[in-house]
């Protein structure tokens, strides 16, 4: 097994971009939306632009227990972390670029344009030979009376 670090872990989540971006909501049903990441810090916190009057702001205001699935053809994460409602102006200048720029017509100064800051609890990986190679090893496998190998998992501390 290839154990990740946290910086090849990092480098991974930036090159799949987006997520989904799971809560409890008000009646603690799971809601998970698809949400880009405007950036991971160099501490590993997670920085997402967002209206202030999404639903997800009122399932994250209280305990703010969020979940990040990321996927590719490849690799599979789980974060699990909390997350806070931030309105600092000068963060959201800092991080202002073309994704937000599509979603809010008043910049960085635009009074329904907050962030959500996530930062990591625990981080979890799946990597696998893709769709094509599973399947060979997996008919092979049928046939004999080895299990097949899926691929490397780990954790990763944030």
């Amino acid at each position: 097994m290839t154990d990740l670090t946290a910086e090849d872990l990092v480098k991974k989540l930036n090159d799949i971009g987006t997520c989904m971006f799971t809560t409890l909501d008000q009646s603690h049903r799971i809601v998970s939306r698809p949400m880009g990441v405007t950036e991971i810090d160099d501490q590993h916190k997670f920085w997402f632009f967002t209206p202030l009057n999404s639903d997800k702001i009122e399932d994250i205001i209280g305990e703010g227990e969020v979940n990040l699935g990321f996927v590719d053809d490849h690799t599979w994460v789980s974060i699990a972390g909390n997350a806070q409602v931030i309105a600092d102006e000068k963060r959201k200048a800092e991080l202002w670029d073309l994704g937000p720029k599509a979603y809010f017509e008043g910049g960085p100064e635009d009074p329904n344009a907050v962030l959500i800051c996530v930062t990591p609890e625990t981080a979890q990986y799946w990597e696998g030979p893709g769709k094509a190679a599973a399947l060979v090893k997996m008919a092979k496998s049928a046939f004999s009376d080895d299990t097949p190998n899926m691929g490397d998992q780990g954790r990763v501390q944030l």
